[in-house]
């Protein structure tokens, strides 16, 4: 084809039809622009669809990473709540004539809700971290979606100072316990058997409740772990969750 083109120009110049000439020139030039054009198109139509590949891929692997989250952070909302609810109960019992009425199984029933178990959130993050530490996060065209992934890592910080926050006044609560308490005395009323007797079995549980700075502790703890269900921490995890996986359904095709 080259050569065909090389003859025409030749045979035109020794010719001397350089006007002719000029215009195949210009023609020919413009063919090789479109040509160029054309094959510019295709390649970024294939880099695009290729995009638009990876990029379902990442969502789908997102949308099922974010509903794992999604029944991870509803689970940690429904413990904590039931937390909240076990410290209320138990705040009642600085009342002498409530503790009056109240078994010491009950007491340490309330006492074993309390302790166990942590107000805490651990998300699935894999997918996403993968997305943003290989660069791939422009890769996902809706921008809303995009800033929301971004920040979803920054919406995790403040649940990690709440988390550290109940982890010490928890801690608290437990030193006063061992000091004021008897742990074997809650173990023995929920059921566990020990062999030998011990000089702790003559303390009760019940006196705990005398001391104003083990009720100023557990009301700092009540305070902080209602906290946490709130916007800031659990209830805004959730909230934004739910939010990505309303914008990963609409960019699913």
């Amino acid at each position: 084809m080259i050569k065909f083109f090389r003859k025409i120009r030749q045979k035109m110049l020794n010719e001397n039809k350089f006007s002719k000439y000029l215009l195949y020139a210009i023609g020919e030039i413009i063919l090789v622009v479109i040509g160029i054009l054309i094959a510019l198109q295709i390649n970024n139509f294939n880099n695009s669809r290729q995009e638009t590949k990876i990029e379902q891929s990442y969502l789908l692997s997102l949308q099922t990473e974010f509903e794992i989250n999604l029944e991870k952070i509803n689970n940690s909302l429904q413990n904590n709540k039931e937390r909240v609810n076990a410290v209320e109960d138990m705040l009642t019992l600085f009342d002498a004539n409530v503790l009056d009425t109240i078994s010491d199984k009950a007491i340490s029933d309330m006492l074993y809700s309390v302790f166990s178990g942590d107000a805490t959130y651990q998300p699935s993050k894999g997918v996403l971290t993968d997305i943003i530490s290989s660069g791939n996060l422009n890769i996902i065209k809706n921008k809303k979606l995009r800033q929301s992934l971004a920040s979803f890592e920054s919406k995790l910080d403040f649940l990690f100072l709440m988390r550290n926050t109940i982890t010490n006044l928890k801690s608290k609560l437990k030193n006063h316990l061992n000091k004021n308490g008897s742990i074997r005395n809650l173990l023995m009323d929920r059921g566990r058997e020990f062999e030998n007797k011990s000089i702790s079995d003559s303390r009760n549980n019940r006196q705990i409740f005398n001391s104003i700075e083990f009720e100023n502790e557990l009301l700092d703890y009540y305070l902080t772990i209602s906290a946490a269900n709130g916007p800031r921490v659990f209830g805004g995890i959730k909230e934004q969750i739910e939010q990505i996986l309303v914008e990963i359904d609409l960019e699913i095709n």
